[in-house]
């Protein structure tokens, strides 16, 4: 999930929704406070998340790399790496950080991709709606683009 953006209300029906079937949820930025609010109400869901541009003050991240279900993923808000014009960037150093799976928001357009191995997403912005899943399996991995 990316770029709630005080559209609060998109968020907790997005969790809501994935709750019991999602095994952790990754938030890329732009709604720090809003996926406060989420965790207030829900403490016990496993998250991740990073910092985005209009994170003010933030402390969390503005990158990170973590592992599940054996595959790393690599994920941003996206601004650091200058998607708004171009994936590349962020592409080159998901790789450099031996990931798997990119995952990164901004642009608030959602965009997967298949590429020898290496998967890249964009969820969308939760304030139009859009999110995303990864679903990672022993035969594979599938993203799947979702809205509300």
């Amino acid at each position: 999930m990316s770029d709630s953006h005080r559209a609060k209300g998109n968020l907790f029906d997005i969790v809501e929704k994935q709750m019991n079937t999602t095994d952790l949820f990754i938030f890329l930025g732009d709604g720090e406070d809003d996926f406060d609010d989420v965790l207030a109400l829900y403490p016990n869901i496993r998250y991740e998340r990073v910092s985005g541009n209009c994170d003010w003050y933030s402390t969390y991240p503005l990158y990170k790399t973590i592992t599940a279900k054996g595959k790393k993923i690599f994920f941003s808000h996206g601004h650091p790496f200058h998607v708004k014009f171009g994936y590349e960037e962020i592409i080159r150093e998901a790789k450099a950080q031996g990931a798997n799976i990119c995952l990164f928001g901004h642009t608030h357009n959602q965009y997967t991709n298949y590429d020898n191995g290496f998967y890249v997403m964009n969820p969308g912005a939760v304030c139009d709606g859009k999110y995303g899943m990864i679903d990672i399996t022993d035969s594979g991995i599938m993203l799947i683009p979702a809205k509300l």
